[in-house]
């Protein structure tokens, strides 16, 4: 049994001739570069003592060793996975499986799967056509040659592997998460924090706080000035603070009430090294601006929950090199597949559930990548002085697309039905990335609320089902630069999501990938015991109030890969459906925490 995270649990069956013999656990929590291998895999099957596994067309095999006593550390009856061969290659097929030794069957599908597909079978040693059309139009996946050992499961109980698991009586029935015990109110005040590439605090730079938004319907491609909102100076401990005006700029309260009272910011700064190197601060902030007197509060909960979104996380930001060149270029179509985002998109199975901090647009940085290495140097303990005089900045507009965006997934293992809403106003938090050394800095985010007037999502789908949701947003990108007194005194990038967007005729939503992995008995076993919940059969449970999990690559864009949160509410809800069983629970955990408390996103057995 092969968890997300690529340990396996290995189980013997001690009569496989007839089927009536008992199932032991032989091998707990293995994990090697086969089992990784196998967890991110297309399809795995067996033929008789090897594991077989396709990806990207690429068939694979490891044979099964039985280890004796006394090998290593493995108390017997241990197991080994020899080192994998090849059994075949250029396989057009997302699922195979072994008839028998020396056979693959196939299934492979046209650009409607829910419709068509075609099983083919081969000999392999080498891969020879046997049969190009065994079945044409199969719809769904194949359950191909069932062994003997495999008996009809009692429908009235949870799926297990080895020793039926113990009653948990003291699991607590599922509740509603409660409400922040001290709720976040509007606020006219930001704050954030500056400091070097190594953490120490900078003292006396100047911080120039402006609307991200404001200029946003505008055709900017000739520069426009992002309105500024005030100016602040790090003290000794590098956090600054700044007092939003009481009476905001009409295009900045405009953009403001557009997004459902959430105001994006950012804040700038620049410096010079000791040894002459430029670099750059900017932080992405989302501010909920008091209303003015006398404005009305339609927005009602959606201020809190804007409130809390813009107060969450931490803002502490070091100063980056600023070395990118001026005329910086999107990559080639062949540059960006060449890249860790558009990898991840492409086997989306087998991307991590984080995006990293620092890519590159057109290739995988090395996992020793340093930022702060400029002509040879470290110089991220440099000692920095802080540009002087009044700074804007200027942003230009180079392109805007539209790309789906994971915002949410549900969960519905065994006897249950997952549900997944998002409707009446986005409350989404997206990444952007900044580029000013040459590779992209994902982890700011902007706040996304918008009154769009539509439903969308996905309503009782399974049993055994859970899926990604994906809703399409605008991303533009932009060449900024911090103008000074005395001239351009910065150059950077971004690549920052603006809103929902409708591409003419397409989706409004998307079902992305499955997540199914994450269910079941093996993965509820490892979960923290505070963390797991019951649904009472006929009953459902779902969640309106927090914050969703980051879904890392929740989308990628010219080579780049940016994570996504949603927050819970009305609109936006995470639900469960207890089938009516009557023998066994239905059992959910949380991914973050306790059910009744935050737990980002729950699993389900």
């Amino acid at each position: 049994m092969i968890g997300s995270d690529g340990t396996t649990d290995v189980y013997n069956q001690s009569s496989p001739a007839t089927g009536d013999g008992t199932i032991t656990k032989v091998m707990d929590d293995l994990k090697t570069s086969v089992t990784t291998s196998l967890a991110a895999a297309d399809d795995v099957w067996m033929v008789n003592s090897a594991v077989q596994w396709l990806t990207n067309g690429k068939v694979q095999q490891s044979t099964i060793s039985n280890l004796p006593p006394g090998i290593g550390s493995i108390t017997p009856p241990g197991i080994r996975l020899e080192t994998p061969t090849t059994v075949a290659t250029g396989v057009d097929a997302t699922q195979a499986w072994a008839p028998g030794p020396n056979a693959l069957s196939t299934q492979s599908v046209t650009s409607d799967p829910d419709t068509t597909g075609q099983v083919r079978s081969y000999t392999t040693g080498p891969l020879t056509a046997a049969d190009d059309d065994v079945r044409s139009g199969i719809v769904g996946d194949i359950m191909a040659d069932d062994g003997p050992c495999l008996t009809d499961p009692d429908p009235e109980m949870v799926p297990y592997f080895g020793s039926a698991p113990a009653d948990d009586t003291d699991v607590p029935i599922a509740q509603q998460p409660s409400e922040d015990p001290s709720p976040t109110t509007p606020s006219n005040t930001v704050s954030g924090k500056f400091t070097l590439g190594n953490g120490n605090p900078v003292q006396g730079l100047t911080v120039t706080v402006t609307a991200a938004d404001a200029t946003l319907d505008s055709d900017s491609s000739a520069g426009v000035d992002e309105p500024v909102l005030g100016t602040a100076t790090t003290a000794a401990d590098g956090t600054w603070k700044l007092d939003l005006p009481a009476k905001l700029p009409a295009s900045v309260q405009q953009a403001t009430d557009d997004n459902g009272g959430a105001l994006n910011l950012n804040a700038t700064t620049a410096a010079t090294t000791t040894t002459g190197v430029p670099v750059l601060g900017i932080d992405a902030l989302t501010a909920v601006p008091v209303p003015s007197q006398g404005a009305s509060l339609t927005a009602g909960t959606a201020l809190d929950s804007k409130a809390a979104e813009a107060t969450d996380g931490d803002h502490t930001v070091p100063l980056v090199p600023d070395t990118v060149d001026d005329a910086a270029k999107d990559p080639s179509a062949e540059q960006e597949q060449q890249s860790l985002a558009a990898k991840a998109e492409a086997e989306p199975q087998a991307a991590s559930d984080e995006t990293p901090l620092w890519q590159s647009d057109h290739s995988v940085l090395p996992a020793d990548y340093n930022p702060y290495a400029v002509g040879g140097k470290d110089i991220s303990a440099e000692a920095v002085t802080p540009q002087a005089g009044d700074c804007q900045t200027v942003t230009y507009k180079q392109w805007s697309k539209i790309r789906y965006t994971v915002v949410g997934e549900a969960h519905a293992n065994w006897d249950a039905k997952a549900s997944f809403q998002y409707d009446s106003s986005m409350n989404s938090s997206v990444e952007l990335a900044i580029n000013s050394n040459g590779n992209w800095k994902a982890g700011a985010s902007r706040n996304l609320s918008n009154e769009f007037g539509l439903s969308t999502g996905y309503t009782n789908k399974g049993s055994y089902y859970a899926h990604q949701y994906k809703v399409p947003i605008e991303y533009r990108k932009y060449k900024k630069q911090y103008i000074c007194t005395m001239g351009v005194k910065s150059t950077w990038y971004t690549v920052e999501p603006k809103r929902y967007k409708l591409p003419a005729g397409q989706a409004v939503g998307k079902i992305g990938k499955d997540v199914s992995a994450k269910d079941g008995s093996r993965n509820y076993s490892h979960a923290p015991n505070r963390n797991k919940g019951t649904i009472q059969r006929g009953t459902f449970f779902e969640l309106t109030r927090k914050k969703s999990t980051k879904f890392g690559h929740a989308v990628s864009i010219v080579g780049i890969g940016l994570s996504a949160t949603t927050s819970y509410d009305n609109s936006h809800k995470q639900k469960i459906t207890a089938g009516n069983r009557k023998s066994a629970k239905h059992l959910i955990w949380g991914k973050n925490g306790r059910i009744d408390e935050n737990p980002g996103v729950f699993y389900s057995n």
